[in-house]
């Protein structure tokens, strides 16, 4: 009887173990999907919390700013704005938007002004795109474009950044809205709409430092939502 009995448990144990490996692999993949989405919400919160304005939070003014400045011709102040322009982003899991508006007491916004909204998902991203650009305040000038003597003529104190990035193989996988008014102009030349797609956006940022560390988090956010860099 207990010689009988052996080759029915051995039997058990063989069908039984595909089931048990199949949960132990299914809940391995539970216990890290998990994990990416903690570590997604921890990064996007951060970025959130850092990058947009809050207002009602002491001191929460965000980063999310551009403003470029001319010298005066009037004698009246050293600089003036010329233009200027706000970003915020939203984000639901691995889908973002990202508002741009114009500053309303910038010289250029008399007579015209622009608000936009990009929407993307961030696997479509490339990671290797996020790039970090620097510029100068005044003039609104790229300081990758000028060698250090160069910026030093112009003045060019290269305090602001944008963080650029881009879909992969630039497909258009990027939904802009455009509202673009006009001041001067009366009926259906007053204002207009637009709706396209596009490849790449950027990020407004006034203050270097932390432009990299938001770049860095932007690549890793994307990366856990499954962003891949090109194969070439």
């Amino acid at each position: 009887m207990h010689g009988m009995a052996l080759p029915r448990l051995s039997r058990s144990i063989r069908t039984l173990w595909p089931i048990r490996s199949f949960t132990l692999v299914l809940l391995l993949i539970i216990v890290a999907a998990c994990k990416r989405d903690s570590e997604l919400s921890d990064t996007l919160a951060w970025m959130d919390n850092t990058y947009n304005r809050h207002d009602g939070v002491s001191g929460a003014l965000g980063h999310g700013r551009m403003d470029w400045y001319d010298s005066s011709s009037n004698g009246q102040a050293d600089e003036y704005l010329v233009f200027g322009s706000t970003e915020t982003f939203t984000h639901d899991g691995c889908q973002m938007g990202l508002h741009t508006q114009d500053n309303p007491y910038a010289a250029a916004s008399r007579d015209v002004w622009h608000t936009s909204v990009r929407t993307f998902n961030l696997r479509d991203i490339n990671p290797q795109s996020i790039k970090v650009s620097t510029y100068s305040h005044r003039g609104g000038l790229r300081c990758d474009d000028y060698n250090p003597e160069e910026q030093r003529r112009y003045s060019m104190d290269c305090d602001h950044a944008v963080v650029v990035f881009s879909t992969h193989s630039e497909a258009p996988l990027i939904d802009e809205e455009s509202h673009t008014t006009f001041a001067k102009l009366q009926g259906s030349d007053h204002e207009s709409k637009g709706n396209s797609k596009g490849s790449g956006a950027f990020f407004e940022v006034d203050d270097v430092e932390y432009a990299g560390r938001f770049a860095k988090a932007f690549r890793h956010a994307v990366e856990l939502c499954g962003g891949k860099p090109e194969a070439f």
